[in-house]
């Protein structure tokens, strides 16, 4: 598929998704003037599917791998029931500050809790088998890292998203080069060869591995 059809279908599934709320459409406004980074953020499309997921699969307890400026965190937290909680990672002092400042702007913030740290330290304190969902889209090296210590914390029946497993497209070239592209091709091998899982891959923007645990 060349590339001008393949954006023409991007386009194509963007305009017939719902959109997003207008605070999240300023969010990513925001993240590109200070930023310059806003490509980043989750696109229209994997927002949606992400809440829609979590929405038919009455998940309450979520963590994130990467905050960033927050888009994907708001986008969790809408969709979480009104008792639900997540916990996002971070380690960038700026990034979380923006993130922390639309948090508070929405009435959905005060499901999210920001863990300014290491996100695997962060995983390896909570309990085995006591979240419901993870979203992982973070330093593309320690994706191993996040997804040993996910698949731990992780109920039964508990699924991930996983975010850029098509690197940019970089992991089809008959020789990687690319260091983040050749970590996630040896993460999504990892995962390929995991009987513990359930798993799909999907080709929606730069690529989406859905695992669920068994």
């Amino acid at each position: 598929m060349n590339d001008d059809l393949a954006s023409k279908i991007e386009k194509y599934v963007h305009d017939h998704t719902d959109p997003v709320s207008p605070l999240l459409r300023e969010l990513i406004k925001v993240t590109e003037e200070k930023t310059g980074l806003a490509r980043w953020s989750i696109g229209r499309s994997e927002g949606k599917l992400l809440q829609f997921l979590i929405k038919i699969s009455g998940i309450k307890y979520a963590v994130e791998v990467g905050t960033f400026t927050g888009y994907s965190a708001l986008m969790i937290a809408e969709a979480l029931p009104d008792d639900g909680m997540l916990t996002t990672c971070e380690t960038n002092k700026e990034f979380a500050r923006l993130a922390l400042k639309y948090f508070k702007k929405s009435p959905h913030g005060r499901k999210i809790r920001l863990e300014l740290r290491s996100a695997v330290e962060t995983l390896h304190k909570m309990p085995d088998e006591s979240v419901d969902f993870i979203f992982i889209d973070a330093d593309k090296p320690s994706y191993g890292r996040y997804y040993d210590e996910s698949i731990r914390i992780l109920r039964s029946g508990g699924f991930m998203m996983v975010d850029n497993v098509f690197w940019r497209y970089k992991i089809f070239k008959k020789k990687i080069t690319n260091e983040n592209a050749k970590a996630i091709a040896a993460f999504n091998e990892k995962v390929k060869s995991d009987d513990k899982v359930e798993k799909i891959m999907l080709a929606i923007r730069d690529g989406i591995y859905l695992i669920r645990k068994k």
